[in-house]
């Protein structure tokens, strides 16, 4: 939970990157990541696509990887349920923005790239 008491994540691949020496988290297809705190996102894309969006003046961002087509049928990760619409693009990034401005982005500072 981050101080605003909004979950941030919808990854739970957690760990610490010792090439960088700071925490990372590990997305992969159908999930995402949103926080204010200085860390690594990673993925590995193949046929899939990646956005990274922040607020370039308070920090937060955040990382989705999704698949174009999908279907409605959940997806377990662990404990997670995820919908299997977290896969489709525009599903995926109102997912990942609504998230940032739970945290305290401002939507007129939010820079995106794919």
């Amino acid at each position: 939970m981050t101080k605003h008491g909004f979950e941030e994540v919808l990854s739970p691949h957690l760990y610490f990157d010792r090439e960088h020496k700071t925490e990372a988290a590990k997305i992969l297809p159908g999930e995402f990541y949103a926080t204010g705190r200085q860390m690594v996102l990673v993925t590995v894309l193949g046929s899939c696509v990646c956005a990274c969006i922040r607020d370039k003046v308070s920090g937060i961002g955040g990382m989705n990887h999704f698949m174009l087509p999908g279907s409605s049928k959940p997806v377990k990760r662990g404990a997670l349920e995820i919908p299997d619409l977290a896969r489709i693009g525009i599903y995926a990034m109102e997912l990942l923005v609504n998230q940032l401005l739970k945290l305290g982005a401002d939507r007129g500072r939010l820079v995106a790239k794919a």
